[in-house]
């Protein structure tokens, strides 16, 4: 486990990386944390949520981490978590994967909800680039069936893109439900709606990818039912050529 102590003037930020359960119980916070709160941040395919308390304001958003080529089914595959424990005057984040944009938060910024906005725009921006690439390999899945009738498409290839880019609208779809909830000062309330609206344009892009892929997998299926159907063309045009020849055959032989 490792743990990082980042003091700004008004508040402080406790940041708590790859911890184990037994670690964490461990570690000395100058507030206590409901156990159950304790589990959901430890708990690696966990979704998004946001819950509050008297104290704090517990929430888990996911931040995208699978590689280009990385195959991927399920949430905790393509995406790793943070959980943020919001006091008034303490924040306390905790992860399993590291990243880098903890270390390079501005360390002027005023306020506990100014830091939370912050990471929570980086970590939709790590949603950015893999639905570039995946709407890129549309474009050329669809050139390939298109131009070259799919000789070459990989149907497994379509499935995994599909499933991540399924998965990724699944995360975007509750971390906006999350983001809604939000509450932040009213100075920030223009960065909140801007994280709002990218929030949006991600979930839009990665539904198009989607409907991209349903499309190219139905467009395949009829182009392959094409094929089918020119090669029983040709048969029938064969068999009804030999069918004279083997009826003479058969009466003579």
């Amino acid at each position: 486990m490792n743990r990082r102590n980042f003091e700004f003037e008004n508040f402080e930020w406790i940041d708590i990386e790859d911890p184990t359960p037994a670690s964490l119980s461990a570690v000395e916070l100058p507030f206590s944390i409901d156990e159950n709160f304790l589990e959901d941040a430890l708990e690696a395919g966990h979704l998004p949520k946001i819950e509050k308390s008297k104290d704090y304001v517990f929430m888990i958003l996911r931040a995208y981490t699978a590689t280009e080529s990385e195959k991927a089914i399920e949430v905790g595959e393509i995406s790793n978590k943070i959980a943020f424990f919001i006091y008034k005057n303490t924040l306390v984040t905790i992860h399993r994967a590291p990243f880098k944009f903890i270390d390079t938060t501005p360390k002027n910024l005023e306020s506990i909800d100014a830091v939370v906005l912050y990471l929570v725009k980086e970590l939709l921006t790590t949603f950015e680039k893999p639905i570039k690439i995946q709407s890129d390999k549309m474009d050329e899945l669809e050139r390939n069936i298109f131009l070259k009738g799919g000789n070459n498409l990989s149907i497994e290839k379509l499935y995994f893109e599909k499933s991540k880019a399924r998965l990724a609208k699944k995360i975007l779809l509750i971390m906006q439900n999350v983001i809604t909830q939000f509450v932040v000062e009213d100075n920030l309330a223009s960065t909140l709606q801007d994280i709002k609206d990218t929030t949006l344009d991600l979930i839009l892009r990665t539904e198009e990818v989607v409907e991209d892929a349903n499309a190219l997998l139905n467009s395949y299926m009829t182009f392959t039912a094409q094929k089918s159907n020119d090669v029983m063309k040709l048969l029938t045009i064969f068999s009804a050529f030999f069918l004279p020849l083997t009826f003479i055959a058969g009466v003579y032989g």
